[in-house]
């Protein structure tokens, strides 16, 4: 335990990140989760979500407007891993929800060789710290490349996701948690459940840091 409060210390005195708001990225006093209290102000939080097909119940942390929207384009798009601590603080998993592993919504491998890694992954790692529900990447794989959906309808995202993910037979009898970054439409989550549920899960659910309005998200 000493040894991991130095290696912190150390990393707060060499990271800038953990000098500043992962918000806003100002140099502020930050809580615990990293940031300020005028940011923390400005959060919006979701109610309770309907579940989309195939999901037995959905959960959202924020809405996707600022300073949370700032927060997961720079960890999304600009290798701000280490704003994965302040998104995933607000995944919280429900007590009533019969889970066995969580599975992070796949990259395409050139998305992940272009990006360097998968935000949902990171996003299910901090949340397994948290809950003690192991992550499960074998589960789920994206195999086809699929065009960038920011601009896409619903109708449009769902035609562009058909057949572009594939599970695995060990989905079987199994409560699963899907993880990804942002609900948008919830095409991308729904063609994941349809997929885990045609090999066997037991149970879906789904979990992610932000949800936007339909039609009103620049992230992808």
């Amino acid at each position: 335990m000493r040894v991991n409060r130095f290696l912190k210390a150390v990393a707060d005195v060499v990271f800038p990140q953990h000098l500043k708001c992962h918000a806003c990225n100002k140099e502020a006093i930050v809580n615990d989760y990293g940031i300020c209290a005028e940011c923390e102000q400005k959060l919006k939080y979701v109610p309770q979500l309907p579940a989309i097909k195939g999901v037995d119940e959905l959960k959202c942390g924020m809405l996707y407007t600022e300073p949370a929207r700032m927060a997961l384009v720079s960890f999304k798009f600009n290798g701000a891993v280490y704003k994965k601590e302040f998104l995933a603080h607000f995944m919280c998993v429900p007590e009533n929800w019969n889970a066995d592993c969580m599975v992070p919504v796949p990259l395409s491998a050139n998305r992940l060789k272009e990006r360097g890694y998968n935000q949902s992954e990171l996003l299910a790692k901090e949340v397994s710290q948290k809950s003690g529900i192991p992550v499960r990447c074998d589960l789920l794989a994206r195999i086809r490349e699929t065009e960038k959906q920011s601009l896409m309808t619903r109708e449009e995202r769902s035609n562009n996701l058909k057949k572009a993910f594939s599970a695995s037979d060990d989905c079987n009898g199994l409560g699963i948690i899907l993880i990804d970054d942002i609900k948008t439409t919830g095409a991308t989550l729904e063609e994941c459940a349809k997929e885990l549920r045609k090999h066997g899960a037991d149970r879906v659910y789904a979990l992610t840091a932000c949800c936007a309005a339909e039609g009103k998200t620049d992230n992808e």
